[in-house]
């Protein structure tokens, strides 16, 4: 078993998955609130005018019949006269258009032979679709605004309502509305319907049949569908009612072709904001001519479900945490560069084949995901710089102290040997002089293996192979090698071991033990005692060490377990030390799961125990 190095130059694994959850956390908040969808309207919006006008086989085949401010001049204000609008319809009537379509309410009653002239027009043109709408007088039941009866006999009925977004811009209609208690089809629809002579509208969960066309129009949206606008105001062919009055038109103007008939004029009221118009709108019949060549071209538009949406989302944020996960510098600059760039231009494509994307909401979690997680990998990056600087430190300190420790045998064996040299020294000086020699290269020794003991220890490239220890039969061999040391001070060793077992590597467990021995000995006076005794408390054994020495003073006590550390006792005492004992004592107590206490005042005595498991 190896002890893991908690000095990793891998960022904390803690911190990448607090910004991993904040992102996972974020993503629906970012992508699904109120402001960021009106963002993506918006977004849209330019897209649609960067697409520019699209080509479209059934734009030349709508033609627009203007009730302009020229008609308004000529024939009176709104609305216009029933015989004006009778005589407009029965001289286009005459060049056999496909189907006529009136964007205006014909609820009111006017002269009564003047609403004959005009039902005897319409019945010239036998597909006709006239419009109705919600009264909106919110006071009352909604209710129908229908034609007269005498208008809407035999002719189709739709409804001439669009569907403005919360900032204005018309993006969608309903192909169904409903009030009291009566269900009405879209004018643009109605319009499809009788260019194409189908029947009605077959509806399903996920679309609306008409003839051959499928209308992706949900039910759980109302059966909302979104304008695919051929271009800005102009796009179909506008033609002024006052044109027509004064035949100056030609019979292939109108000559199979599906004639929207409706108010232009500016101070019409008919006028709404959309994704492709001016400052002043666009007509609401230009409007409707947009949802019918929508219909006739199949040119649908559909956004993505939410599953798609949270999908792009996440694969969006995955590209952020990766590019800033592995890159720095300039390659990370382009990286994310390019992440914003490839949003807008593929939400563009897509655009293209009838796909609206959530520009906005990829955009915002591309900020948000940066922001995180480069803020993460920010405090990920300090954190690894401190401790390499810590670790710097460390190594300088090590450096520094090992200098220091070997260089008093250096000196001593410098010298000696050079007394040794010297010819005129006698032979028994001579030996003496070789055994210190002999002596303090031992020394060195010892100091460089404990040296290196601990780096091993505390990297976790040194093995512990633990197995279930007789703590008794392992403190023996220890006691017996300790009361040889403890014989030339006369100190007796007392122990207190009942059977106990602990999980441990034996030979790191009683180096421990023997380490607290020889320390409680050396800072010992003469003729003293020490113990070592051993308890089992719960799921936990206590081996302490407890000598008569003079004790540690608190503020050191926290000190004594950093490598190379000696305190002021030392000097007095003459003790020879390299100050690592202890710190690898901790490091083996560290990587056997356990912890290592300190009772001691001064001239009380210490008491050294270490806290392991118990044998599991």
């Amino acid at each position: 078993m190896k002890r893991r190095n908690s000095d990793s130059t891998v960022p904390p694994l803690a911190i990448r998955l607090f910004y991993l959850a904040a992102v996972a956390v974020t993503l629906p908040l970012l992508m699904w609130n109120g402001m960021v969808q009106q963002i993506n309207a918006s977004a849209g919006d330019i897209l649609f005018r960067m697409r520019g006008p699209v080509h479209s086989p059934s734009v030349p085949r709508i033609v627009l019949v203007a009730i302009d401010d020229s008609t308004l001049s000529q024939y009176g204000p709104l609305p216009i006269r029933r015989s004006v609008l009778a005589n407009a319809i029965r001289r286009i009537s005459e060049f056999r258009p496909r189907t006529l379509v009136l964007d205006m309410l014909l609820a009111e009653a006017g002269r009564s032979e003047d609403d004959l002239a005009l039902s005897t027009a319409l019945s010239m043109i036998p597909r006709t679709v006239l419009g109705a709408a919600i009264e909106s007088d919110r006071t009352q039941e909604p209710r129908w605004i229908l034609p007269l009866s005498v208008l809407a006999d035999s002719h189709l009925l739709g409804h001439v309502h669009a569907e403005p977004d919360a900032d204005g811009n018309v993006r969608t209609v309903l192909l169904t509305k409903a009030a009291g208690g009566k269900r009405m089809w879209a004018l643009g629809l109605q319009a499809a319907r009788a260019a194409q002579n189908t029947g009605a509208p077959l509806e399903q969960q996920d679309a609306v049949q008409l003839g051959a066309i499928r209308i992706p129009a949900l039910e759980a949206t109302g059966r909302m569908m979104r304008i695919n606008y051929a271009g800005p105001e102009g796009v179909f062919r506008r033609i002024s009612l006052a044109s027509v009055l004064s035949q100056t038109v030609r019979p292939e103007d109108f000559n199979d072709k599906i004639v929207l008939l409706g108010v232009t004029a500016q101070g019409g009221g008919d006028r709404l904001f959309t994704p492709v118009s001016s400052g002043i709108g666009m007509s609401g019949v230009e409007i409707h001519a947009n949802v019918l060549r929508t219909i006739l071209d199949q040119d649908f538009l559909t956004s993505l479900s939410p599953a798609a949406e949270i999908a792009g989302g996440i694969l969006v944020a995955v590209a952020c945490i990766v590019g800033i996960g592995a890159l720095r510098g300039m390659p990370l600059f382009a990286a994310l560069a390019g992440i914003a760039f490839a949003i807008p231009a593929f939400s563009a494509i897509a655009l293209r084949y009838g796909s609206v994307w959530p520009t906005a909401s990829f955009l915002t979690v591309f900020l948000a995901a940066s922001g995180i997680v480069g803020v993460g990998e920010y405090a990920a990056i300090w954190l690894n710089l401190r401790s390499s600087e810590r670790k710097r430190r460390e190594y300088a300190f090590r450096v520094q102290a090992i200098a220091h420790e070997i260089k008093t045998p250096l000196t001593a064996i410098q010298g000696s040997s050079e007394i040794i040299s010297d010819q005129l020294v006698p032979q028994d000086q001579r030996n003496l002089i070789a055994g210190m020699i002999h002596k303090e290269s031992k020394r060195l020794t010892d100091i460089l293996h404990a040296f290196l003991d601990v780096e091993r220890m505390a990297s976790g490239s040194l093995d512990i192979q633990k197995r279930s220890v007789d703590l008794p039969g392992l403190c023996a061999d220890v006691l017996d090698r300790a009361r040889l040391y403890a014989a030339r001070k006369q100190i007796r060793i007392d122990s207190a071991l009942p059977p106990i077992s602990v999980s441990a590597d034996p030979d790191l467990l009683s180096f421990a033990i023997y380490n607290l021995l020889t320390n409680a000995i050396k800072y010992s006076p003469k003729r003293t005692t020490v113990s070592l005794s051993a308890t089992e408390q719960g799921d936990h054994v206590r081996i302490s060490v407890v000598d008569q020495g003079s004790g540690i003073a608190p503020g050191e006590q926290r000190k004594i377990f950093e490598r190379f550390y000696r305190i002021g006792r030392d000097q007095p005492a003459k003790e020879e030390g390299t100050g690592i004992g202890l710190a690898l004592v901790k490091e083996i107590v560290s990587q056997h799961d356990g912890q290592i206490e300190v009772d001691s005042g001064e001239g009380g005595g210490s008491r050294f125990t270490i806290v392991l498991p118990a044998k599991s």
